[in-house]
């Protein structure tokens, strides 16, 4: 237990110098990259762990709290007339990554059914578990799932600080502003509940999206006005860094070093496939690119979340688009990837 509490201790001291470092240089999203960073390089030197699942699910109903305060004065009856373009942009994500995954299945890239839940934009997990049960190569499946996540949220961090520069000023002294009490009662009450109907519903992204979309339902209404001190938010990046970062370990990665460059390029392309649609939604739906890149791109919602929330871009947009793709990737995607992989078989 000493031991195991000694790499925790050394894990977040790697993750706060990162996030020093990235914020001094003024990069988006430092509270995420830093942990996700520091998470990647310690599972490769051989500190294999996870964060607690329940630590993890009330990272993610804090996460939902934030998009909430952000998105709360936002909302309107406006967000409606692009609800035909959610769907729309999610149905296309959704056969751009079956279709690459049935082509490069077809061309011989990887064994059996490997490449088409590899690149499914849903939850890593599922996907893996489903590859198994269809005779798919799981640890294949889960180096694509999680390599996807990790190049998405780099690539859109990246992004965000070539377009705009921006990103929140390192001040150590904003790490402990002036409580507001009730608002933090609200925000735990929301989490609270967010955390139980997830639980309750077994549908792991509802931690984020009930506290998310019925928080700022409700700050809309001027009923309720949560607050997220910041070092309960850092705390929150940081677990999901974490467990982003930590699901690369050494073993995983040598097992599938030979294929690393088609996964990469798989990846990439997916990436850059979904870019090009980010500047047709731009064009259709008159937003800035980087809006419709991070509303179009595949996968890690709560990472692109966290990216939106430190960058000047239409959160509401962003989080509309992204949940609806998600609902879309949960009530069809399994059964699209399963009937391509019974067609393959």
């Amino acid at each position: 237990m000493g031991r195991n509490m000694g790499r925790w201790l050394l894990l977040a001291a790697m993750t706060a110098i990162l996030v020093a470092g990235l914020k001094a240089v003024a990069v988006p999203a430092a509270p995420l990259l830093g942990p996700m960073l520091a998470g990647v390089g310690f599972a490769l030197t051989g500190g294999a762990m996870k964060p607690p699942k329940m630590m993890l699910l009330a990272s993610y109903t804090i996460i939902g709290c934030l998009v909430a305060v952000a998105m709360g004065k936002a909302l309107g009856p406006d967000l409606l007339w692009h609800l035909p373009a959610f769907v729309t942009m999610a149905a296309i994500t959704l056969l751009i990554s079956a279709g690459l995954g049935w082509v490069l299945a077809r061309g011989g890239w990887f064994k059996g059914t490997t490449a088409i839940w590899g690149l499914a934009p849903g939850g890593a997990a599922g996907m893996v578990a489903m590859a198994q049960e269809q005779g798919g190569d799981g640890r294949m499946v889960a180096v694509m799932q999680y390599l996807r996540i990790l190049t998405v949220t780099g690539s859109a961090i990246a992004l965000s600080h070539l377009m705009t520069g921006y990103a929140t000023p390192f001040h150590p002294a904003g790490w402990f502003p002036a409580l507001d009490p009730p608002g933090l009662l609200e925000t735990l009450g929301l989490a609270l509940a967010g955390g139980l109907i997830a639980r309750w519903l077994r549908f792991p992204s509802g931690a984020f999206l009930f506290p998310g979309l019925v928080g700022a339902a409700l700050m809309a209404t001027g009923l309720v006005r949560p607050s997220v001190p910041p070092l309960l938010a850092a705390a929150a990046y940081a677990v999901i860094g974490w467990n982003i970062g930590l699901s690369f370990t050494r073993e995983t990665l040598a097992g599938c070093a030979r294929s690393l460059p088609r996964i990469l390029a798989a990846t990439f392309g997916l990436i850059g496939l979904c870019a090009l649609l980010g500047v047709l939604v731009s064009v259709i739906c008159d937003v800035d690119w980087l809006t419709g890149y991070l509303a179009t791109t595949p996968g890690g919602i709560d990472a692109i979340l966290i990216i939106a929330t430190t960058t000047p871009v239409d959160l509401p947009f962003i989080l509309s688009a992204q949940v609806v793709r998600v609902l879309l990737v949960l009530l069809i995607g399994p059964a699209l990837a399963a009937h391509l992989a019974r067609r393959l078989g």
